[in-house]
């Protein structure tokens, strides 16, 4: 069987680049090949590539992934039988450094891809198109990030504001009336001027179950504004409380659009696609979580063994050993999906409570190796990425075990952690002096 790489160095806007090479030979046929993104040109890419052959001929296709570019001129090779390989960015980058490494051009990048398949064929797994449902759970699953960096976005500035304005009220006002005495009585005249007796009144009406025995010292801090200031008029304070009150508005609304979101659409969608997830057995992973995997994996056969997904997740270390010289434990390559790597972090956050071996990692890297928090739940993020994988390669249900490989139940895995695996707190403490 006769073979053709065709290396495709995308545009988003101009026309594409071709690269056709010929194994057997160890010659290119064409170094530049302009194509546009219909079918007839596709068709004479591909054309080009069989020529002079006889009977079947493998091609294959390689290409970056630019933009959305790539799925559009994949998924039509792909139907028409091609072997289409999706590459990182960074590893055409790698090798033309090699190849041409005062150079840069449209026509060196199409030649560098075609040649990248029999530098790494072997750590290159072939691409299916996904379907447009799997497109859309990750489409949504941006939307909902998008949507919590925007209520994130407007906490931090409320939370700029107060610490400018009154001092800050994280230590003043528990949260859970923080928005009531913002919403109503931002500025410190008023607050001071309605009194504590009317102020406990109406929480009272407002939240007939609401503590105030905060009010007090809240109305202190009031004062001891009023005499910083001397003048609302300095701050602007009246301008400041119908500012504040409008980022209260967009936060209600960006909540109402996210709870909208995740039971309209998000959920319900992967309810569809999952109707017996096995992600969600894994303490730590809520639907929403196994949700946002499987809309970023796709497809977990395209991952050719744990370490490789891991790698993906941007939650592996990376490595250097030269000579006699081993660094071990080196910081994250980050290089994953954000929103995967947000959501494995914080799945760790619960998974290390309730698994034993898990904790045992979270327990070895604060206590043994000196690690402080963050730097630990990395680690318990990387090991449950990897059973992510083996769940999902598996479709098998997962199995709480204890330092021996044994099963257990959640409340022998709860009992043990709580009475063995628990990080001393002056040595907490002590890892939170060193981050700090």
């Amino acid at each position: 069987m006769h073979t053709r790489i065709i290396g495709v160095d995308l545009a988003v806007k101009a026309a594409h680049t071709a690269a056709i090479y010929d194994p057997a030979s160890q010659t290119f046929l064409t170094k530049r090949m302009r194509f546009r993104s219909s079918p007839q040109e596709i068709d004479r890419v591909l054309a080009k590539a069989r020529t002079g052959l006889s009977g079947e001929v493998r091609t294959i296709v390689i290409l970056e992934a630019t933009h959305m570019s790539w799925f559009e001129v994949g998924q039509y090779f792909h139907r028409q039988q091609a072997e289409v390989y999706r590459v990182n960015g960074r590893s055409t980058k790698a090798m033309r450094r090699i190849e041409s490494p005062h150079a840069h051009s449209d026509k060196l990048d199409g030649m560098t891809l075609a040649r990248l398949y029999l530098v790494r064929k072997h750590n290159l797994v072939r691409w299916t198109p996904p379907g447009g449902e799997r497109l859309a759970l990750q489409r949504m699953a941006r939307e909902l990030q998008r949507i919590v960096r925007q209520q994130t976005a407007i906490q931090q500035r409320l939370q700029d504001l107060t610490q400018w304005t009154w001092g800050g009220w994280r230590q003043l006002i528990p949260a859970l009336y923080q928005e009531w005495a913002m919403r109503n009585f931002y500025d410190p005249w008023t607050a001071t001027d309605l009194g504590e007796e009317w102020l406990r009144t109406r929480l009272l009406e407002d939240m007939p179950k609401a503590k105030t025995d905060w009010i007090a010292s809240w109305l202190q801090r009031a004062e001891e504004r009023k005499q910083l200031y001397a003048d609302s008029a300095v701050v602007g304070f009246d301008y400041i409380s119908h500012f504040v009150r409008r980022e209260l508005d967009a936060m209600d609304w960006w909540t109402q659009r996210r709870s909208a979101l995740l039971k309209e659409a998000f959920l319900p969608l992967y309810h569809q696609l999952f109707p017996e997830d096995v992600l969600v057995t894994l303490y730590g992973v809520g639907e929403r979580s196994a949700a946002i995997y499987h809309g970023f994996i796709l497809s977990i056969e395209r991952f050719l063994n744990a370490k490789r997904f891991v790698q993906w997740t941007g939650m592996a270390p990376r490595s250097f050993q030269s000579g006699t010289v081993q660094s071990k434990r080196m910081s994250l390559s980050k290089q994953g999906p954000n929103l995967i790597k947000a959501t494995l972090y914080q799945n760790a956050q619960v998974a290390r409570r309730y698994d034993i071996q898990l904790a045992k990692v979270y327990h070895d890297q604060m206590v043994l190796y000196g690690k402080h928090h963050i730097q630990a739940v990395c680690a318990v993020a990387s090991h449950l990425a990897s059973r992510i994988y083996a769940l999902l390669r598996d479709q098998r249900p997962y199995q709480l075990r204890n330092l021996q490989n044994q099963p257990v139940s959640p409340e022998q895995a709860r009992a043990y952690i709580q009475e063995n695996l628990l990080v001393p707190e002056d040595i907490r403490k002590q890892r939170k002096r060193r981050q700090s």
